[in-house]
């Protein structure tokens, strides 16, 4: 008897033909190429970096926000904070001015101790030979000192900043920048007694509580951090460990994040790492690994994606406008923003990111991606940090406009270097 050939059922033919094509990279090319790398100042005779000098540029806000360090009953975190920033600086080698930052001026060098200046209520309340003054952060870095090197500039502030103020602050320090400049912040929380205002000068809160405070530092990279580290180790030293630091240096330590896993909203309504059609073809994870597949079903809103298999739960906000989805031609690989998909949702646990995206019925199965440039991945404890709006639970342990602040920091020095996007996750959808 002669074996009979065997057939393959018409379904599954369509199924499999196609499997084994290549889809486009999805990592590249980016819609804008990198721009030129940041222009660093000629090598001097002083200083640890090119164009770096020994000035460092201390600027205390001195707007009456910052009163209720000056007036608690337990001043010591205070203190101690004012305390490390001279002893970090100075066993730096660098040369101290002090300045009273405020009302659209800077008042200084002001002359005295660090530590006992700032803890006078006078120098916030405008007495005893310090005039009123409202926030105006930007005036630290409008101080010339007639060197062409580049400072180290630090602030110390509760960074309370609306959208005007970060405006006026990233248009400051962007000087300093197209110098070379690197940026880094140090967040700590000391007893504050008295009126919290948010960005508007609105009072939010009354009383006794812990306010975040800040040292917001530009300047040469290696001076920005081995002034902010030794400071951070100094606090410790002094028993206050629960502070944060970040350097802010628009470069990439690390490789691009890429998506690892993806599930859908709801999970129940989706099948993940199976092929899927598109323009008439069948694509599968085989011989390409850069994408994610997913199949929504009926009844599902939306996917996940997260740049680990497993990740645990971490700080989440609604959209922050950081990433871009784009849909890519399966053909030719170019983009175009894609139609029917917006990301609700970013949750960040340490160096990992999960993005929550709403899908509607009419986007089309096709290949997408999600692009997070450099500089405008943030920091978890940023957004732990950050008050919102409707934040109403103890609103003076939170700072408002900080993620705006930092992340738009972090864009303006990433524009001027070549550092990679922070994160391309990359899929490809059946709907």
């Amino acid at each position: 008897m002669s074996a009979r050939p065997f057939a393959i059922p018409a379904a599954l033919a369509v199924m499999l033909s196609g499997c084994g094509a290549k889809l486009p990279d999805c990592s590249g090319p980016l819609k804008e190429p990198p721009k030129k790398q940041r222009g660093i100042a000629p090598a001097a005779a002083v200083g640890t970096t090119p164009g770096s000098g020994t000035d460092v540029l201390i600027g205390i806000d001195g707007s009456g926000s910052m009163l209720g360090f000056a007036q608690a009953a337990d001043k010591s975190s205070w203190t101690s904070l004012l305390q490390s920033v001279s002893q970090g600086v100075l066993l730096k080698g660098l040369k101290p001015s002090m300045y009273r930052v405020g009302g659209g001026i800077t008042e200084g060098p002001v002359a005295g101790t660090l530590s006992k200046k700032a803890v006078d209520p006078c120098f916030y309340k405008g007495c005893d030979g310090f005039a009123p003054v409202a926030s105006s952060l930007d005036s630290l870095w409008k101080v010339d000192i007639g060197s062409k090197l580049l400072p180290l500039r630090l602030l110390i502030s509760d960074l309370e900043v609306n959208q005007s103020d970060i405006s006026s602050l990233l248009t400051g320090i962007k000087k300093d920048l197209a110098k070379g400049a690197s940026a880094g912040v140090l967040a700590m929380r000391a007893p504050f007694t008295g009126d919290v205002y948010d960005a508007e000068g609105k009072v939010i809160a009354r009383g006794n509580t812990e306010r975040p405070v800040y040292i917001l530092a530009t300047g040469p990279e290696e001076q920005v951090r081995s002034a902010l580290v030794k400071i951070k180790k100094t606090l410790a030293l002094k028993g206050i460990t629960n502070t944060e630091y970040t350097l802010i240096d628009g470069s990439s330590t690390s490789e691009t994040l890429k998506a690892q896993s993806i599930s859908g909203i709801p999970a129940t309504k989706a099948s993940p790492g199976l092929p899927v059609r598109i323009d008439g073809k069948t694509f599968s994870r085989s011989g390409n690994p850069g994408y994610q597949f997913i199949r929504l079903d009926a009844g599902a809103r939306g996917l996940e994606l997260a740049t680990t298999k497993m990740m645990p739960s971490g700080s989440a906000r609604p959209n922050i406008e950081i990433a871009d989805i784009e849909n890519i031609s399966v053909t030719n690989g170019k983009t175009e923003p894609a139609e029917g998909m917006d990301i609700s949702r970013v949750e960040i646990n340490g160096r990992n990111i999960r993005l929550s995206i709403n899908v509607d019925k009419s986007a089309p199965s096709g290949i997408y991606r999600a692009v997070i440039p450099p500089g405008s991945m943030p920091k978890q404890w940023w957004l732990d940090w950050d008050r919102r709006k409707e934040d109403t639970t103890k609103p003076g342990r939170k700072t408002q406009g900080l993620l705006a602040l930092l992340i738009g920091l972090g864009q303006e020095i990433a524009a001027t270097t070549n550092a990679p996007p922070a994160a391309i996750l990359c899929f490809a959808l059946q709907n």
